[in-house]
């Protein structure tokens, strides 16, 4: 058990969902830290976050030898984890890091939905709902590709239209805090077209539902 225990959170404010997971689970003097991490894409704001949030956590290790940093899903799979992670690192080569893999959100999502996500000789690609629609366009247009989008909070109307333009719309599902008491599934994902879409919401492109199999 660990003294301290490092969670990411908006720099806005303190709250950590993956802390909401697992606070019941912690030893009751533990030492809550949270990391403000900054929604943008400004790669300066970005890197000296980092910057700072790296050297809390060698300050954790100084004074505890040994802390621990929870993530949602598979730390590294789309999680802040690996940006902290190469930040300790290069500031401080010999802390030792033992990264116990997750369950990663789509493996989650397929399994409530009770979708296959690939079977055979079928391809599985994982992206960014913020990529670059041509790479989208392309995907779509491969026999035999099953994708999965997350980060699709912003853009997806697009991204419901580039599915319809390549035939896969009807084929799309989508699920918004997966596991959460708050969780919403959508077997259609063109429900999605008259929402805001939380910021923990991906969709599943192809796949096998097993009640049809």
């Amino acid at each position: 058990k660990v003294k301290a225990v490092f969670v990411a959170s908006s720099s806005k404010n303190d709250y950590s969902l993956a802390l909401e997971v697992v606070k019941d689970y912690l030893d009751n003097g533990s030492e809550i830290v949270s990391l403000p991490f900054p929604m943008t894409k400004d790669e300066k704001a970005l890197k000296e976050a980092w910057r700072k949030n790296g050297e809390a956590v060698l300050e954790g290790l100084k004074k505890f030898n040994e802390v621990a940093f929870v993530t949602l899903g598979d730390p590294l799979l789309y999680s802040t984890f690996g940006y902290l992670a190469k930040t300790v690192k290069k500031m401080a080569p010999e802390v030792e890091i033992e990264v116990v893999p997750g369950i990663t959100a789509a493996q989650a999502a397929s399994s409530r939905m009770g979708v296959i996500l690939a079977q055979g000789d079928e391809n599985l690609v994982f992206m960014s709902g913020c990529s670059d629609r041509e790479l989208l366009k392309f995907l779509l247009e491969k026999k035999g590709v099953n994708i999965v989008l997350y980060k699709v909070y912003k853009g997806h109307r697009e991204i419901m239209e580039e599915l319809e333009r390549g035939g896969r719309l009807d084929d799309a599902r989508a699920v918004s805090f997966c596991g959460f008491p708050q969780e919403k599934i959508y077997q259609d994902a063109r429900e999605l077209l008259s929402l805001k879409p939380p910021y923990f919401t991906l969709v599943i492109v192809g796949g096998h539902p097993i009640s049809s199999e």
